[in-house]
This record gives C-alpha cells, structure tokens and sequence, in this order.
C-alpha cells in the first residue's frame, strides 16, 4: 500500500466517528462502493444512527452488501430482525426499509407481527416491506389495514394487494387468489377500477361459497355495479358476483343431501 493510499484510508476511516452526520453518511456510501465483506462490521452501528442521512446511507450499504456479498444476507437478516423486535421508532422504519429491499421471506413473521400489533406509522413501513414478498399468503395479515382510517396506511395496503395479486403467476391467479376475492374487491374499489384478475377469479369454477362473507353499503353496491358494467362478463360471472355483493339477497345455498 502506499503512502497516498494509507492516509487516504486513515483519512476516511476517520469519517465513521465524526461529529458530523455528513461525514458518517459519506463513510457509509463509501464502504459501499469499496468495502470488503468483512466491512460489513463497520455499518452495523450506521443504521443506528441518530442521524437520518446516516442511517439511510448505512441501510443502503447493506442492501447492497447482501447483494454484493450473498454468504453476508444471512447475517445481516439476523441482526436487522434482532433490531427491529428493541429498537426505537425511528431505527425500526430504516430498520423496515433495509428488510424490504431484501425481500427475504425469513422477515415475514417480523413484519407480520409489527402490521398486527403496531400503530399506522410502523404499519405503513411494514405494509411496503411485506409487499415486496410477493406471497399470496400475506393477503391474510393485510386484510385488517386495507380498512385502516389513515389514508396512506390504508393506500399501500391496498397498492401492496394488487401488486401481489399481479405479481401471481397468470395460469395460477383464478385459483391462488379466489380465496382472499373479499380483499381484492376492497383494493379495487377504492380504486375505483374492477381489473381482470377480479372478472377472472369471479369467473372460476363454480364456487359457491367465498371467505368472508359481508354486506356492503348502498353506495359501494352502486359503485360496483357501475365498474362492472364497464367490463365484458360472463352469466355465470355476473352470478358470482351478485353472490359477493348481494349476500342478504342472494344467501349462499347449502348443499341439499339426499
């Protein structure tokens, strides 16, 4: 190594413990694009920085670790998990950003728990992080906050619904996504669009129970109606339909046994 090299390093080592948040974001970006794996040591405190710029740059360093050095996700998914279960609020949403980016399934238990037991602003973190997954399964715990009374909690819930419903795989959606029909109505509707995955999984089968059986009011009723006309449909289609959204009128029949 030589001498320009040495100070060079010794200079921006330095960084990492400076008073000034700029200096410790720029130490971070830095191990980023020229540390080793063994670096990843030295970002660890970054992400619990009391300064926001820090932590942003320490999240994306380690996005970019796990990408850059994969024998390090496993490591970096256990300390993260272990972090978000103690830490105040401000490091738990830098915590929720890093766990998004890495899509990893071993968070969902994690982000599972923060959407169920915490407040609209760690929901609205954790409803992006989960949506990343693209699991079908995660419709489950998302199905409470689709009906959050916080506007941009509500909306990412709803953005993260149609988003998984779209990342299913085409021949898989009819029968991957007739089961949670009750949520993707809900997402829909607020947008105001009945989309093809909706006339598609109506138009499975012949079902004739779905989960979650509700009512819905006069003016969502109207709504519908009015978005399903726009769509080319089927009778049997329409029956579905008019099942899902006229149960009072239309209660499901049980089977008569000889």
């Amino acid at each position: 190594m030589s001498l320009v090299n040495f100070f060079r390093k010794l200079r921006i080592g330095g960084k990492q413990k400076s008073e000034d948040p700029l200096d410790r974001a720029y130490f971070a970006l830095f191990i980023q694009k020229n540390g080793k794996a063994k670096s990843i040591n030295k970002i660890f405190p970054l992400i619990v920085d009391s300064d926001w710029n820090v932590r942003n740059a320490a999240a994306s360093t380690l996005v970019e670790f796990a990408s850059k050095f994969p024998e390090l996700k496993t490591k970096i998914l256990d300390y993260l998990h272990d972090l978000i279960e103690k830490s105040s609020l401000a490091i738990k949403l830098s915590t929720l950003e890093v766990l998004g980016h890495l899509k990893d399934y071993a968070s969902k238990p994690y982000l599972v728990k923060i959407l169920e037991e915490s407040d609209y602003d760690l929901q609205y973190a954790a409803i992006r992080a989960i949506g990343y997954l693209d699991d079908v399964d995660v419709l489950y715990p998302l199905k409470n906050v689709v009906y959050a009374r916080d506007y941009i909690t509500r909306r990412a819930a709803i953005l993260s619904v149609v988003r998984i419903a779209n990342s299913i795989a085409e021949e898989e959606q009819s029968e991957k996504l007739t089961p949670h029909v009750h949520i993707l109505i809900e997402s829909y509707l607020e947008l105001e669009q009945v989309g093809d995955i909706i006339c598609k999984v109506m138009d499975y089968g012949d079902r004739d129970e779905f989960p979650d059986m509700k009512g819905y009011t006069e003016s969502e009723i109207v709504k519908l109606e009015g978005l399903i006309e726009q769509k080319d449909y089927s009778v049997q289609m329409y029956q579905s339909f008019a099942r899902l959204i006229f149960p009072v009128y239309f209660p499901l029949q049980e089977e008569i046994k000889e």
